[in-house]
């Protein structure tokens, strides 16, 4: 059996609730006074002045009298219980249409939305009721929507002209070798060895974003290690870059067996990404200095140089992806703007907190506090 879809909406079952409230309250105060009534039945009194002591007219006439004027208050009981029913349906439809604008506005509002249009808001007025808390929640998802989208489209243009810059070059130099009739052998291992830098970038920028897109990492492979021994690898492998960039690289004295739990190679690349940078964005003859220590339930490793340093405006969006602080230096150099976004997700998979302390022209300290091993 087919339901009409009036009958289902929230407005009629509303009124149907109020209007079987009335009823229910009408029909109790009804059975109140007719019981009141004849509870009350007054009894018959004393014929006036001129009916016979015994005569039984006087009696029948108070009688019927009486029963008609109880009967016609029933009546009248009954016309106003219909009349305040209606009434009372009526006033509910049109009140519960009033309660219920706010949520029509909410649907509308839902019907238009696409990923073009996240700007409107319902805006709604009124007291701190459950509706105004549903069109403030909504208003609030949609500003969170725009806002991802906002980030999506950002990065998907960052991630673009990323990704066309080694393409571009690679293409120029091989159309231009192409064109070149007197092209010699060295001209092409010149040519081949730009492909080759632009192919490894290339495979650096996808290896990152594939990094950045996953999700959690799984926490069952991962075991205790030992900050210490990834400290002095880094520093390590780091120290020819640190030489041919003319900076002076060291570790500090970090406490032994200082052990956090969870992925080695993940942690070990949050360092290297830390160190890379504190060398590429150094001066000549400056220094980097790494060290660890614990502050209470952290191992907390830090990454010191005396670069550049980086004004407090740009410091909250420096983890961000793709962003960077000296764009045309940093794409001369290599950089992508992904390092330190892979530190942050990565520091931050671990239950960790990443954070950073610089003044222009003195330097940057970078903090990674991870929970310690229990």
């Amino acid at each position: 059996m087919h339901i009409p879809i009036f009958l289902k909406t929230i407005r009629f079952r509303l009124t149907l609730w109020y209007s079987g409230i009335l009823v229910v309250l009408m029909l109790v105060l009804l059975a109140g006074i007719n019981l009141a009534m004849v509870g009350s039945r007054p009894s018959v009194p004393e014929p006036p002045t001129g009916f016979p002591g015994g005569d039984p007219s006087w009696r029948e006439t108070f009688a019927q009298e009486r029963d008609r004027s109880l009967t016609n208050l029933r009546n009248y009981s009954l016309i106003g219980v219909g009349a305040i029913l209606i009434v009372g349906a009526v006033g509910g439809y049109v009140i519960s249409g009033m309660m219920l604008k706010p949520i029509d506005r909410v649907s509308s509002l839902a019907a238009r939305i696409s990923h073009t249009n996240l700007r409107e808001r319902i805006n709604h007025e009124g007291p701190q009721d459950e509706v105004k808390r549903l069109a403030d929640t909504f208003d609030d998802m949609l500003g969170r929507l725009d806002s991802a989208f906002q980030s999506q489209k950002q990065f998907i243009q960052d991630a673009s002209h990323e990704l066309k810059t080694p393409i571009a070059t690679a293409q120029t130099n091989i159309e231009v070798l192409e064109m070149d009739q007197t092209a010699t052998v060295e001209d092409y291992k010149h040519t081949t060895e730009i492909v080759k830098r632009s192919l490894d970038r290339l495979n650096f920028l996808s290896q990152g974003l594939l990094l950045l897109s996953q999700g959690s990492q799984p926490q069952n492979g991962w075991a205790g290690m030992d900050l210490t021994s990834l400290i002095n690898e880094v520093v390590t492998e780091a120290q020819p870059a640190a030489t041919s960039a003319r900076v002076s690289l060291e570790a500090a004295d970090v406490p032994r067996d200082l052990k956090v739990k969870g992925d080695a190679i993940g942690i070990k690349q949050v360092i290297t990404n830390l160190v890379d940078n504190a060398i590429k964005y150094n001066r000549p003859q400056g220094t980097v200095l790494v060290s660890a220590r614990t502050e209470g339930p952290s191992a907390v490793v830090e990454v010191k140089d005396t670069g550049i340093g980086i004004a407090a405006t740009e410091q909250q969006h420096i983890f961000d992806r793709f962003y960077r602080v000296d764009k045309s230096r940093s794409r001369s150099q290599g950089g992508s703007g992904l390092g330190l976004a892979i530190v942050r997700k990565i520091v931050e998979e671990h239950g960790g907190t990443v954070s950073v302390e610089s003044n222009p022209g003195e330097g940057s300290t970078f903090r990674v506090a991870l929970p310690l091993q229990r």
